[in-house]
């Protein structure tokens, strides 16, 4: 009841945690009891004009007996995620009906936000997303130290500040609390990580690999949030390379054969690609054990222990396993050609040569993957995008006769396909002379076939964009090389404009964008001198 004007007592209020679990507040900001749990502390605005609206009971939609099925398009006036679409472009993902949102807790709001981004980008073209992988070891293993759900939270948070929808929470609220979690999250996961080490010991077998396991996700998650919010993709650098890659490394190729192991690794391998690719780094995915993993662990017998479908491989998979030996073999030919820069050689040595027949192979190898899952492979036009549960309705069908891509990982294969193949002719191609004064035939392309493929990843990007449930992320390296080859203006404002629709939702895009510009000046000063009069003289790749 109201305070009469001669009341002594002090007019309090709870935070809406304290409320939700019954706890006394203390008032402050933030209150003793959020500041001890590490959880965002808000107190809800009292608005004494609005009217009771009085609802038949029975008949209101909560959390518990909402449908996630799908469903058609609703007159409803409850908001929701899904309403924000309008200020991104993301209207291939116009399915997905969210739980209402006008909940007490605050947290359920930013972790209906972080499922509404996890089903939005999809790194595998996988029907099970990064999100399906963590939501039960979230709620089983981060009570504790809760760093998995705050690095959930952040992402959840910093999403929802980037739609701004006018029915969601304020941009600013939504950025500050961002940033609360994934302090939260990173204080959380060091004190895991010691917690770990000196418990490793006296827990069961299957939760201490768990909670690697959640370890594991904290990182991914940190470096997610770190490429949304980051322009210059340093930090997510570091979360990737001393956070996920060490710890995955450190656990070892046996922990990933089966169960949520297997789970991650599979979310997580795409990343490692793209890094060793776009920063022309080594990566342990070249070592003997690990090569074994990626080629065992398709088998049956690792499916049926793990619970992953027997038919979830893909073409893609073995792609990348290619694409690590490219980027192995372009460390290893720049090793190289630093040398010969110093002291150079007329005579071809053994390690010229073995680099040579390396690129000779992998040509093949690609080869032959191009025969075996692209039948057609000049023919760009004859693919569509035919119906499948992350793609849109109707949009895809016109024409007929037409070769269909049947899942999103089939394009994202295709467009992967082009880029690594103009990537492994870079490798040789930028730095030809070298070379050919050893008289050393390589592996490179002719400029109409690299020019075909630019084509093809700048079309399928497009669609892909459009279409599908991918990531935009899984776009970027390809957009890096095709816009190294870019000559003319209309194919570069095109990659420009796919890597800004990227920059809506991710951040790092904006480091891509001002590297292919600097590419861009450079190959303009060199066309004006009159030395660009082949494809040598390029920028590279990446």
């Amino acid at each position: 009841m109201p305070l009469g004007p001669f009341d002594s007592r002090a007019k309090r209020s709870r935070c809406s945690a304290c409320s939700t679990s019954h706890l006394k507040c203390s008032g402050d900001v933030p209150c003793s009891h959020c500041a001890r749990r590490h959880i965002a502390c808000t107190y809800t605005s009292q608005n004494k004009t609005n009217k009771l609206i009085l609802v038949e009971r029975g008949k209101q939609k909560t959390q518990i007996n909402w449908s996630l099925k799908l469903s058609r398009p609703s007159t409803s006036t409850l908001p929701s995620p899904s309403t924000a679409t309008a200020t991104v472009t993301v209207s291939h993902i116009n399915h997905y009906v969210p739980p209402p949102r006008r909940l007490n807790d605050k947290s359920t709001i930013y972790i209906t936000f972080f499922d509404t981004f996890s089903k939005r980008n999809d790194f595998t073209g996988r029907s099970r997303t990064a999100g399906d992988e963590v939501k039960q070891l979230a709620e089983l293993h981060s009570r504790k130290g809760n760093h998995l759900l705050n690095a959930m939270l952040a992402i959840g948070a910093m999403y929802a500040g980037k739609l701004n929808a006018n029915d969601g929470p304020p941009k600013r609220e939504s950025l500050l609390i961002a940033f609360q979690h994934y302090s939260y999250a990173v204080d959380g996961l060091k004190e895991a990580i010691g917690a770990w080490r000196l418990g490793a010991t006296q827990q069961p077998q299957r939760r201490k690999q768990d909670q690697h396991v959640c370890i594991l996700w904290t990182t991914f998650f940190l470096g997610l949030f770190e490429l949304m919010n980051d322009v210059t993709g340093h930090w997510w650098l570091q979360h990737i390379v001393h956070g996920t890659s060490v710890a995955l490394k450190a656990s070892g190729p046996e922990s990933c054969r089966s169960g949520p192991g297997l789970a991650f690794f599979i979310q997580a391998r795409m990343f490692e690609v793209s890094r060793t690719i776009l920063f022309n780094e080594p990566t342990f995915l070249t070592e003997p054990e690990w090569v074994a993993l990626s080629r065992d662990m398709w088998s049956e017998e690792v499916n049926f222990e793990s619970g992953v479908a027997r038919n979830s491989w893909r073409p893609v998979d073995s792609l990348l396993d290619i694409m690590v030996m490219c980027s192995n073999l372009r460390v290893r030919a720049a090793t190289f050609i630093a040398a010969q820069e110093i002291s150079p050689s007329q005579i071809p040595g053994p390690e010229a040569r073995a680099i040579a027949e390396d690129g000779h192979r992998l040509r093949e190898a690609l080869r032959s993957w191009s025969t075996a899952y692209i039948p057609e492979t000049g023919q760009l036009s004859s693919f569509r995008l035919v119906d499948s549960p992350g793609l849109n309705d109707g949009r895809h069908q016109e024409g007929g006769g037409h070769q269909g891509l049947s899942d999103p990982s089939s394009l994202m294969a295709r467009v992967f396909f082009a880029a690594i193949s103009i990537y492994l002719s870079g490798i040789f191609d930028y730095e030809l002379l070298h070379w050919q004064r050893l008289n050393i035939a390589v592996a490179i392309l002719d400029q109409a076939t690299i020019v075909q493929h630019l084509h093809t990843i700048l079309a399928l990007t497009e669609l892909g964009l459009d279409r599908t449930t991918l990531s935009p992320l899984v776009f970027l390296f390809p957009l890096r090389i095709a816009g190294s080859r870019s000559r003319y203006q209309w194919q570069r404002d095109q990659v420009v404009a796919m890597v800004e629709r990227v920059g809506q939702a991710f951040a790092v895009a904006s480091a891509i964008k001002l590297d292919l510009m600097y590419v861009w000046k450079m190959r303009r000063v060199v066309e004006a001198e009159g030395f660009a009069s082949n494809d040598t003289l390029s920028a590279p790749d990446t």
